[in-house]
């Protein structure tokens, strides 16, 4: 992460694997692709990425910035080829961009930012992949409409669950908690981690999206309300439910 800058270029590989599967496949998918991440080559070309789910719910959004386009995509192709599993079934080509455009950010910090959450993401659902969806829709659903610090939700799933968190070190996990907290004209950036392990999230959805993005503070949603927008992702949360449980 120390090695990412503003001039490392953006682009972006959609990924799929066979099981078509909303949701069972994208987590399926994010499986298939640690292989990629965590190759060496891949790593040593690709400073940072960030994973969220596609426009399709079977499908990763594989982000990645590069200092070398070509041996990044080598990578990239050579593993597609050795693997039948998954496919390609879009891409765009590196290319010069600022992605904090609309995020109201400036752009090295945002980049940092993404990488990070991934990160801890991926740790995340090393360990437990209904735990990791259940604290991020908590911190959607009883958090973000109040408007208060996730630190408290999210500290103790971090410190006991992703070693990329517990090796920050002070200053970046500050930088952690305001961006986590960081609110914009058009949402949060907590936004993008809601999505990688939700996936998805209720605040661009048209009937939702009055409610979660009026800046005005709101009571958390609970009791039905709270069932009816987990049963849309297929899974709950008990009432005794904390991180650190």
């Amino acid at each position: 992460m120390h090695n990412l800058t503003i001039d490392n270029l953006f682009g972006r590989a959609f990924l799929r694997c066979l099981d078509l599967r909303p949701i069972e496949g994208y987590f399926n998918c994010l499986n298939l692709i640690k292989p990629l991440l965590e190759n060496p080559n891949f790593k040593s070309s690709t400073p940072g990425f960030y994973l969220n789910v596609s426009d399709e719910l079977n499908s990763v959004r594989l982000s990645y910035f590069t200092n070398n386009k070509t041996e990044t995509e080598r990578v990239i192709r050579e593993f597609l080829n050795g693997n039948s599993n998954i496919s390609l079934f879009r891409c765009e080509e590196p290319c010069v961009v600022k992605i904090s455009e609309g995020y109201g950010g400036e752009e090295l910090k945002f980049r940092k930012f993404l990488n990070t959450y991934t990160h801890i993401g991926l740790d995340l659902l090393d360990y437990d992949i209904l735990y990791s969806r259940r604290l991020v829709a908590e911190y959607r659903l009883t958090y973000s409409p109040q408007r208060i610090p996730c630190r408290p939700l999210f500290e103790p799933a971090f410190s006991k669950h992703s070693s990329f968190f517990n090796q920050l070190d002070s200053s970046a996990v500050r930088q952690l908690w305001k961006d986590l907290d960081y609110w914009h004209s058009g949402g949060d950036w907590a936004h993008m981690f809601v999505n990688m392990l939700l996936p998805g999230d209720w605040i661009y959805m048209s009937e939702f999206k009055a409610f979660f993005l009026n800046s005005t503070p709101k009571p958390p949603i609970i009791g039905e309300e709270k069932t009816r927008l987990l049963r849309m992702l297929d899974f709950d949360i008990p009432d005794n439910w904390r991180p650190d449980c």
